[in-house]
């Protein structure tokens, strides 16, 4: 089993793999070529972190006609503006193979261990700053071969990383959005960080907002999907909840996203934000849990957890 830098020749069959895992995830959701060339080179979703990389290797396993597993590494300088938890560290970015290849995977795994030791990193991590690709950040449950993957490889993940869960459904159905639930509530539409932001008013005061992006562009660094559309963000202060502020907004969101030409939506929570409320308000609207992603897979060796990496 020979695993070698992946060469450009190759990216045909990366985008066939890569393709092929996330369109388990969000059903037609493809990236082109030119994207995850680019993305090899530099990860323009990470701002922050990919200028403190100093080194990217990809490594794969092919065959004249398929790659079954492949491994995008990152290895981070070690210099003082490098902030501490990256600084000197090396991770496994992503890493993928087809289902009934894991001799293959096996070997790549192995081949990334071995790199990232040759690399002198001060620790490393099995699953980092993920696909460039949407909402895809950790492990989805519907990959449950790559989980199983890396807990032969000997990663698990870690407790203490957040856990996220994608909701996702059509926005047929979604009343309008109507009068506002209180005497006194106004709405006000401007530009947010990532899209355009409703917020609701009561005497001067915010008292609630929603962000939606239609195309899941994110300003223009990955292509839109057609028809799809994303919540990027719903809050509620406190004492103002249970009395319809958050569906107000987002039925606003709803129909701005009409307006865009979006027929469906996804969401991204973690799983707190989803236990607080979060997925009994969504599911009201018709939207279900697509996929739960796990975060922060680490090495046995960094203090392992009692149960296996397989859970």
């Amino acid at each position: 089993m020979r695993v070698e830098l992946m060469q450009p020749a190759r990216l045909p069959q990366l985008a066939a793999l890569v393709n092929l895992h996330l369109a388990t995830v969000l059903p037609g959701w493809t990236l082109p070529e030119a994207v995850i060339a680019e993305h090899l080179r530099r990860d323009g979703g990470e701002a922050i972190t990919d200028p403190w990389v100093a080194e990217r290797a990809t490594l794969c396993v092919a065959t004249d006609y398929e790659m079954p597993a492949v491994a995008h590494l990152l290895r981070y300088r070690s210099d003082p503006d490098v902030n501490e938890p990256y600084r000197g560290d090396g991770e496994i970015s992503w890493f993928l193979f087809e289902p009934g290849h894991d001799d293959a995977a096996a070997a790549v795994l192995a081949a990334a261990r071995e790199r990232l030791a040759a690399w002198g990193v001060r620790q490393e991590s099995g699953w980092g700053s993920g696909l460039p690709a949407g909402p895809v950040w950790g492990v989805p449950d519907c990959w449950p071969h790559i989980r199983a993957a890396l807990a032969a490889a000997g990663y698990y993940p870690d407790p203490a990383a957040h856990r996220e869960v994608l909701y996702g459904g059509w926005l047929t159905g979604v009343p309008a959005p109507g009068t506002a639930p209180l005497a006194g509530l106004t709405l006000q539409r401007a530009l947010g960080p990532e899209g355009t932001r409703f917020a609701a008013h009561h005497d001067r005061q915010e008292v609630g907002y929603c962000e939606c992006v239609p195309g899941l562009q994110r300003g223009g660094r990955w292509p839109g999907q057609p028809g799809w559309g994303e919540v990027w963000e719903l809050r509620v202060r406190d004492g103002w909840r249970r009395q319809g502020i958050g569906s107000w907004l987002v039925r606003h969101a709803v129909a701005w996203l009409r307006l865009a030409g979006c027929d469906r939506v996804v969401i991204s929570m973690t799983e707190d934000d989803e236990a607080a409320g979060a997925g009994r308000l969504f599911q009201r609207f018709g939207w279900e849990a697509l996929v739960r992603e796990v975060h922060g897979w680490k090495p046995v060796t960094m203090n392992p957890p009692a149960q296996a990496a397989g859970e």
